[in-house]
């Protein structure tokens, strides 16, 4: 079989587009293959490239979704309409972070046009000009946004299920897929004397938290790491019990577990072992990018290892006082 030589970017979108959009070209390929691959990447970059969204809102004042502001144009539904179009990309390696937006319009004659750059926090905002509410004169408008990282699209209703939130906030559709949308052709090219080979052409539209190329990578990584598990055959009884939460009755005990006693890849568990990361203290204390900077750890392993901890009620980059903690807090729980 032929298998394609790589990828070829576009080198005609010009350098200060290319974190919204670029053109992918991936050949030689055997025919059919075209179309498989476009629509499998198509699909993956549509549906699971991790971004953030502001998933929970709580304004001062305020109690439900339907209330209205006094000196405010816009009622609460409305500014959550406002605010699901703000794309945002968090600072640092939490899954979940606050942010808030402050205006003090008392002392101006004018109203206040509040827009997505009035958000502050450890937050990046790629659409600063997004339009949120406005502040007539001689009022504030004070609120608390809850920003998490997902994948696809998880509706109001189930925020609450995935992501740890105060009782008293307004829960909001969580938009994360930064992949605005995917194109793919498939062309017929000349290679080695015969004329019915494919090219696959992808475009890759972003919102700009993510750039098409990291987006690309990343839907390979998937892709990739899904067909490679599917080579690990389980009893059914094992297959049931990976299935279950982590229960940590001893976090000092689960910290000094090796990294082998993890539900995660070989291909991942080898990695992580050649550069000397055995036991899971070690890899707490690591952030996302600096196991990003790891050579073969891409990352479908990085969110494999992520969502593991999650389920341990750990996460990445945690220091030493954020253990003692969590373990204090589960003693006194107990």
């Amino acid at each position: 079989m032929v298998f394609p030589e790589g990828t070829k970017i576009d080198e005609t979108v010009p350098e200060s587009a290319r974190k919204m959009y670029q053109r992918f070209y991936i050949g030689p390929l055997e025919r059919g293959f075209g179309h498989t691959l476009g629509n499998s990447l198509r699909r993956i970059l549509l549906s699971s490239i991790e971004g953030a969204a502001i998933i929970a809102i709580r304004i001062e004042g305020v109690e439900h979704e339907f209330s209205s502001i006094e000196g405010v144009r816009d009622d609460v539904t409305m500014i959550i309409l406002h605010l699901k179009r703000v794309r945002a990309k968090i600072k640092g390696s939490k899954d979940l972070i606050r942010a808030e937006i402050k205006v003090d319009n008392t002392k101006s004659n004018s109203p206040y046009i509040v827009k997505a750059s009035d958000i502050s926090g450890p937050v990046e905002i790629t659409n600063p000009e997004q339009y949120i509410t406005e502040v007539a004169p001689g009022y504030k408008f004070k609120s608390e946004l809850f920003i998490a990282r997902g994948r696809g699209y998880v509706p109001a209703e189930k925020i609450r299920d995935i992501y740890e939130l105060p009782a008293d906030v307004i829960t909001m559709d969580g938009i994360f897929n930064p992949i605005v949308k995917v194109n793919y052709e498939v062309r017929k090219v000349l290679y080695r004397n015969r004329a019915d080979y494919d090219e696959l052409v992808l475009d890759i539209w972003s919102d700009g938290t993510t750039t098409p190329q990291e987006a690309y990578e990343e839907s390979i990584d998937i892709i990739t790491d899904y067909f490679e598990s599917l080579k690990r055959y389980l009893e059914r009884r094992e297959y049931e019990e990976m299935k279950k939460d982590i229960k940590v009755s001893n976090i000092a005990e689960f910290l000094q577990r090796s990294i082998e006693e993890l539900d995660l890849p070989r291909k991942t568990i080898e990695v992580l072992q050649s550069h000397n990361l055995i036991y899971v203290h070690q890899i707490i204390k690591k952030s996302e990018k600096e196991l990003l900077s790891l050579p073969n750890l891409g990352r479908r392993s990085i969110r494999e290892i992520k969502e593991l901890l999650n389920r341990a009620k750990l996460r990445l980059g945690m220091t030493d006082e954020e253990i003692a903690k969590l373990e204090e807090e589960k003693k006194n729980k107990e």
